[in-house]
């Protein structure tokens, strides 16, 4: 005899449960902390009550909190009088709240009003001491993690504000344990990297590859950040064939690194991080480099495809240099020229070698993944590095790849300061937010020399990060427009003010034009009445120089005679002596000139171009000499030598 069942459906079974609860429990007194509450627009309050081991969802309707005399929050440790109860559509166990009594603070709470007490009383909560934001930052960093909502709301707003500010963003674990030490060990790591901006390269190794990691192996099946771009730099990109790795190796590498990341708990140790670089990540990168599926561009044809695609728009939309063409996939280094994009640049060579290649090959499917790979080039060890890596390719390849290998250089990439930190994350718990209540945190963000702006949970969340930092932001997106103003508005106002400017100018000019005749006007008068007065002051004067020379001439024609007297004698005197010094120079010259010389005998000869000669050395034969005597001057010309 077949056994009758009793079936019941899954309402059924909730309605049963719910009836169960209500009438086997009935109403209850529990104690326990606030967490989670949320104030419907209906007037309904939703929230967790909870303590160390356990936690149970609570509702309370609008007719019974209206009684309610304080202020329920988030920590808050209260008595309530509630029915067990199930709601039905998600058969969820809950508490029907019928009233609420305060028993004192959560220990969170508690910890929180302690800490945030003792820093007030420091003075780290000052208003004197909050550093005012840059009106116009051309570089924000961001500490947060880089898989959740934040990351990407504050890179969306911002670029969307202000197209080309640099970002540079610090990943952190947000919550959890270590999270804080995490957080306070980027922000500092931030002023330190402030502090030898342009001279990247003396950034230890060990912190470049902790914050700087072009990738973050355990969550790149997570992270999907939007891409941003920026200008005059060096970006290391790869792109690959679709059928670059083989299938069943992908699928058991996809099935290993399921049941390693099941076994392994967060946070994972650096050990740990080792291991799984090791068996996952570096093994991709050895698959991709042996050289899997089709090798399309093994093909000589098909690689000289893509290598003229790289070298098209070199110099024109970007700056061509290292690069590797293997069997499966391509690695660059290139800069974008300025208003030209990496992702236009790379969909340009991906969408003209794919059709080309499809040509060659006689194939009609897709040739490269959707996916590229890109990491901005920091500092000239890294593009040293990358430049190495892509020879090792070449080499792998035993030399028959086509590549281009650009000699070692200094980077060109001269980081600019961060002029802001965004220190945040999304809404969450009291507990999920915990960490930006640490101290090590809060005096983290009161050293930092950059400005800071806090954007922890939402606009109701408050933490001691945001009492301590400069700014605080409701929301990550609010940082995001609290950092930068829009560029087209800025844009907007200054052509505004230019047109102003412009106007204001020209009524100026208008206005002073205008005033020119009544100008003309004045300074005419003016100059008459000048004029006047100086011709009255020159006929004064005039007079005045007349009678002054008179009486001059009167004196002087009364000193003349005896001036005479004494002008007649010393001219007499000094004739007198000029002819004696006369005399006595004439003596002297008639004994020192030559000509007196020739007189007793002697000759000057001299060669054509009036050289005197003093030595036979000087002449050779049929040289025409000019010879003087003391009486006339004879021509002659040399025949004969003797030394």
């Amino acid at each position: 005899m077949e056994e009758k069942r009793k079936i019941y459906s899954v309402a059924e079974l909730n309605r049963t449960a719910r009836f169960t609860l209500e009438n086997g429990i009935g109403e209850v007194w529990v104690e326990g902390e606030i967490s989670r509450l949320t104030r419907q627009a209906s007037g309904h309050w939703y929230f967790t009550l909870k303590d160390e081991a356990a936690a149970v969802s609570c509702a309370m309707f609008k007719q019974n909190n209206a009684v309610v005399i304080f202020a329920p929050k988030d920590g808050l440790k209260v008595r309530v009088l509630g029915q067990a109860s199930l709601y039905e559509p998600r058969g969820s166990y809950q508490l029907l709240i019928r009233k609420m009594e305060e028993a004192g603070k959560g220990s969170l709470q508690e910890q929180f009003e302690k800490l945030k007490a003792r820093l007030a009383a420091e003075g780290l909560f000052d208003a004197s001491r909050k550093k005012p934001l840059p009106l116009l930052p051309q570089k924000i960093g961001v500490v947060t993690s880089p898989t959740g909502a934040a990351i990407r709301d504050i890179i969306n707003v911002l670029t969307r504000r202000f197209p080309n500010l640099g970002i540079l963003l610090a990943p952190v674990t947000v919550q959890g344990e270590g999270s804080a030490q995490k957080i306070a060990a980027a922000i500092n790591y931030l002023n330190t990297y402030n502090e030898k901006a342009g001279q990247a390269s003396s950034l230890s190794k060990t912190d470049e590859i902790h914050y700087f990691a072009p990738f973050l192996p355990l969550d790149i099946d997570e992270r999907h950040l939007p891409h941003w771009e920026q200008e005059g730099v060096i970006y290391f990109a790869t792109f690959r064939l679709t059928d670059s790795l083989p299938k069943l190796k992908l699928e058991h590498w996809k099935n290993e690194r399921e049941l390693w990341l099941a076994s392994n708990q967060k946070p994972y140790s650096g050990e740990k991080l080792a291991e799984y670089r090791e068996l996952f990540s570096e093994r991709i990168n050895q698959w991709l480099d042996a050289g899997s599926g089709f090798c399309l561009l093994a093909k000589k044809q098909n690689a000289e495809v893509v290598k003229n695609a790289l070298q098209h728009f070199d110099g024109e939309r970007y700056r061509l240099r290292s690069y590797v063409i293997m069997a499966n996939h391509v690695h660059v280094l290139v800069s974008p020229r300025s208003g030209c994009k990496l992702t236009d640049i790379l969909h340009s060579w991906k969408s003209f070698t794919a059709n080309e290649i499809n040509r060659l090959s006689g194939n009609n499917g897709s040739v490269w993944q959707d996916e590229s790979y890109d990491h901005i080039v920091r500092s000239s060890e890294e593009l040293n590095f990358y430049t190495r890596y892509i020879q090792k390719n070449v080499e792998q390849s035993n030399g028959t790849a086509l590549a281009r290998i650009d000699r070692l250089e200094a980077c060109p990439t001269i980081e600019r300061p961060i002029d802001i930190l965004i220190v945040g994350r999304g809404g969450g718990s009291i507990e999920d937010l915990w960490a930006f209540n640490e101290e090590v945190v809060a005096r983290a963000i009161a050293a930092s020399k950059i400005p800071v702006i806090s954007a922890v949970g939402h606009e109701i969340d408050f933490t001691i990060s945001d009492f301590v930092a400069d700014v605080r932001a409701p929301t990550p997106s609010a940082a995001a427009e609290l950092a930068v103003p829009v560029k087209a508005e800025l844009e907007t106002q200054i052509a505004r003010l230019s047109a102003r400017l412009g106007g204001s100018l020209q009524n100026q000019v208008h206005i002073l034009r205008e005033r020119i005749p009544g100008f003309r006007q004045t300074m005419l008068h003016a100059l008459t009445d000048y004029l006047r007065q100086r011709q009255q002051k020159v006929d004064e004067t005039g007079r005045t120089l007349a009678e002054c020379l008179k009486n001059a001439v009167l004196v002087q024609k009364q000193r003349l005679p005896n001036l005479q007297q004494k002008m007649t004698h010393r001219l007499e005197s000094a004739v007198a002596e000029r002819k004696q010094n006369l005399r006595r120079i004439e003596v002297q010259l008639r004994a020192l000139s030559p000509l007196a010389i020739l007189n007793r005998g002697y000759s000057l000869t001299q060669t054509a171009t009036g050289e005197v000669v003093r030595d036979t050395a000087q002449l050779k034969k049929g040289d025409l000499l000019k010879t003087r005597f003391a009486k006339g001057t004879v021509l002659a010309e040399v025949k004969e030598k003797e030394s």
